[in-house]
Order: C-alpha cells, then sequence, then structure tokens
C-alpha cells in the first residue's frame, strides 16, 4: 500500500489542473505523478524532463530502456520496471533478453553496446557512480553526446527508483 495518498486528477488547483490536463492529453496520469502533484513546481518540471529523457535524445532509445529496465531491476522497482518493461519491448529488447538481465554476463544474448550500458546501470545502482573503467569504454564506443545522454538517463531512473520505492508507489492496474 502507497505510503501517502494521490492527489485527485479532477483536482480544483490551477496550477496542478493545468499539469494534469498536460499529462492526460498525453494519456493518463501516473500514480507516481499524483504523488510528486503534491509539490506542483516539482510536478511542472519533473514530468517534461522525464518525457525528453524517453522521447527526445539521440542516442539509441532501445540501449536508452535497456538501461532503464535494468536499474529498475537492481533497485528491485517493481514500478518503474512495469512500466518501461513493455518499452524496452517495444524498441526490441527481447523476452530472453529481458530474463537474463540479472545475471547478464553470464551469456550470449547481449552485444558489447549492450554490455556497456548494462554495465553502466550496474554501476550506478551499486556504485556511487559509473567507474572510470566504465566511463573510458562508455567514451570510446559512444562518445561525448550519447555518453552524456545515457549518463543522465541512468542518473536519472535511480532517482525515479528509489522515490517510488520510497513511497511503495503501486502500479497502475492498466499497466500490471
Amino acid at each position: 500500500m502507497a505510503r501517502m495518498k494521490m492527489v485527485d486528477t479532477d483536482t480544483v488547483d490551477p496550477e496542478l489542473k493545468d499539469v494534469f490536463e498536460k499529462m492526460k492529453q498525453q494519456g493518463t496520469v501516473l500514480n507516481v505523478w499524483r504523488m510528486m502533484a503534491w509539490s506542483p513546481s516539482l510536478a511542472k518540471v519533473w514530468a517534461p524532463f522525464s518525457r525528453g529523457l524517453r522521447n527526445d535524445l539521440s542516442v539509441s532509445r532501445r540501449l536508452r530502456e535497456l538501461l532503464i529496465v535494468q536499474i529498475a531491476l537492481r533497485h528491485e522497482s517493481k514500478y518503474e520496471y512495469g512500466h518501461h518493461v513493455n518499452m524496452a519491448r517495444a524498441e526490441g529488447v527481447t523476452p530472453a533478453q529481458l530474463a537474463a538481465l540479472p545475471d547478464w554476463r553470464d551469456g550470449a544474448l547481449f552485444d558489447a553496446d549492450d554490455a556497456l550500458v548494462l554495465q553502466l546501470a550496474d554501476d550506478l545502482t551499486q556504485a556511487s557512480g559509473a567507474s572510470a573503467v566504465t566511463m573510458k569504454a562508455l567514451l570510446g564506443r559512444f562518445g561525448e553526446k550519447h555518453l552524456m545522454e545515457l549518463l543522465a538517463t541512468g542518473a536519472f531512473y535511480c532517482a525515479v527508483a528509489r522515490i517510488v520505492n520510497s513511497l511503495d508507489c503501486e502500479l497502475e492496474p492498466e499497466v500490471s
């Protein structure tokens, strides 16, 4: 059960009403947004930033989704994993690859790019940040722009996983 109540999506608060209407136009108001909405200012900046990370970057969306689902798994974030597993599948991550994520190093299901991204996810979730070795490998393979996009995406979704875990945010029934 969630550790905070959620803001009603039919709120009359003018700041929130605008934020929620924009979210409704793009689908639904997710439970995490309904909790973040207790701070309208936070909700107003968080939502477009997260959409930008998912939709507006130039590094492969498939790699970003692989990164996010690995971070969700490592943080044991059922909410985040539940939202991103279908996005990862839609981007070409196979069911076999998803099943192999906990022990990704043991098999041959992941190519060199996948392995670098999975190492980044592991570094970000198991240490204070990416190691010098991981950063050097990412820079050599992807260059500055894509390295920065992967790093920012990974760090952001580490934060998301920790927030939804702390809130014990429940997955929406239509997602589960």
